[in-house]
Parts: structure tokens; sequence; C-alpha cells
């Protein structure tokens, strides 16, 4: 059977984090007790001048590396909020480091976490409709380089990464679930970006460096009261239960997160991945490494039914219910 995932590949930069160690450079922040609700033990940095680019021409280089040319994708999706540039698209810029034809179609999404689920819809559609043959479809993300490791606890949960998933059209079609409540824009902000740095600014005056904000009680607030019932309506959709389920790959926001939506929808343990204390959040791509991860371990398998949910910048959230 063909699914729309055939493969995920993923990179994670070596530069390692223990947060552990940061409990003796930083007492104010108690680290240890934060340790249980984070669930982040090691965060993975990218290097001082490694890029966007560079970040997701690996994860995308070990998807496609070894295809033949004529199982090359014909289309190439980035989602990222941390392009190197505001434009060129980082798409044009990675389909040139791939040596991709110019007849591949190339376009960015500029979402969050709930990013990988509106991708998966948007290739979905392209491949429903015969515009595309195959999907790569690369999330990427370099937050150490907007996140101040001196004063901002912030930096206790995200790691820098890309991932990148091959996408054909299925058999089975999936079903998909999305939501945004721009009236929490500001819950997640990283101010002194994009053209704001010059709008209503003395020309003259320095330039601020990013600002990464995030509101965590009203983020948490949001996700345990808002995404449990959209998790609900999905199943709904597709005319099933949450038992119908094998298992539930959600967004990797923190472990008190994951826990309080298992509880709230009464999913099994097993059936809940859990999976950030070597990896941390890494935004988009924290579902596909998720599942990826899980697939080594044995726990997902070819021909399981699974419920994929990002949440949070937006705030928005997007989920999709596929046959692996």
């Amino acid at each position: 059977m063909t699914a729309l995932i055939n493969a995920i590949e993923y990179y994670i930069p070596a530069n390692t984090v223990d947060c552990l160690e940061l409990d003796k450079s930083k007492p104010e922040w108690h680290v240890r007790n934060s340790l249980p609700k984070t669930g982040v033990r090691f965060l993975h940095h990218a290097d001082n001048d490694e890029t966007t680019l560079q970040l997701a021409f690996t994860a995308a280089k070990k998807a496609i590396g070894s295809l033949p040319e004529s199982e090359l994708p014909d289309t190439l999706i980035v989602c990222t909020q941390t392009p190197d540039n505001l434009l060129p698209h980082v798409s044009a810029c990675l389909q040139h480091e791939l040596g991709l034809p110019s007849t591949t179609k190339c376009f960015d999404l500029s979402l969050g976490c709930s990013g990988y689920c509106y991708g998966l819809s948007i290739a979905y559609g392209y491949l429903a409709a015969n515009i595309s043959k195959r999907v790569l479809f690369v999330t990427v993300d370099n937050y150490s380089k907007m996140i101040d490791p001196e004063t901002n606890k912030a930096y206790l949960l995200f790691s820098d990464g890309a991932c990148a998933t091959i996408l054909d059209k299925p058999e089975i079609a999936p079903f998909f679930q999305f939501g945004t409540d721009g009236s929490r824009n500001k819950s997640i902000i990283c101010e002194n970006t994009g053209i704001s740095v010059m709008t209503g600014k003395d020309p003259e005056a320095p330039i601020a460096k990013p600002n990464f904000i995030m509101d965590g009680y009203n983020v948490l607030q949001f996700t345990i009261k808002t995404i449990p019932p959209e998790i609900i309506k999905l199943t709904e959709s597709a005319g099933i239960t949450l038992d119908d389920i094998d298992l539930f790959v959600f967004h990797q926001a923190s472990r008190k997160v994951l826990e309080e939506m298992g509880k709230k929808l009464s999913i099994p343990e097993e059936k809940l991945i859990i999976d950030l204390e070597e990896t941390g959040n890494i935004t988009s791509s924290s579902i596909p490494i998720a599942m990826k991860r899980a697939e080594a371990r044995g726990q997902l398998k070819r021909g399981d039914k699974i419920m994929l949910f990002g949440f949070g910048i937006g705030l928005s959230w997007s989920g999709a219910i596929v046959e692996y």
C-alpha cells in the first residue's frame, strides 16, 4: 500500500547543551525543578556560522541522496520561521543546493509548531490533484540564534534542527483539522525581526537584536483547553474514535503539555509519544522526528493509523490522521 509518508530523515546539530549543567551557572532558573515539566535534558544548537539553509540541506540530502533521478521529488516545500534572509525563499536556495531541476515547484511556509500538518495537507492537495508526483517537505528552524541564553528561560526548551519528509499520493486519503486564534498572536513572538526593524525607526539608530518572547502560562492554558476538543473534532471528521488510533504523535512542546493532553483525552501511555528529553522542542520538526525515532524503537509500524497534531505560534493548530 502506498502511504502519504514515504520516508523521514532528520538532522540535529552535534553541539549539545546539558540542561543540568546550567543549574550550576543559572541557579535562579531552578533548572532541576523545571526538568520534570519541560522534559528536556539535552538541547542541540547549530554552530554560530551554521545557517538555516545548511540545516535544511543536511536533512534533505539524507532523504533524497540515494534516490535515482526518476524518483526525485518534483515539488519542494520548506516550513521555517527562521529564514536566513527575508528573500529569496529558502526553498529556492535549497533547490539549487540539492541540484534539483528548474522544473521543481518550490515555496515556503511561515509556520511554527503547527507547520507539519499544514505542510502535509498542502502536499496532499498537490498530489491528489496530480499537480505533483512526489513532494519533499522540509521543516527547519534555527531558534538558538534568536533566544538570549543569558536571560531567557525559553532557552531551556528549544533546539535547532531540520527534518525532510518524502510524500507520495496515498491510497487511503488522510483527514485534517485546522484552526487559528490570532487574538493570542503575541503569546509567542520574536520582536526586532523582519521589516519591523526599520518601520517607524530612526534610520541612524542601531538595529536591535531579535527578542524572543513566550508567555508560557498563556500558551499552556490555550493548549490544554483548546486542543483536546479539536482532536475530538478530527476523529469525528474521520468517522472514528480515539480508540481506533494506534499511535498519537503530538508536537513535542513539553512533557507537562503532553501529559496534560494525554490525561484529558484518556490516551493510554503506550500510545502517546513523549520523546523530547534527548532532542528538545524542535518546533515544526518535532512531530516527524518523534515519528522517525518511534519507528526506530519499533513503536511505530507500517500500517498503523496515527494521529499527528501540532500547536503553537499564531496561536494556531493543525492535525492529521494518516495511515502509515
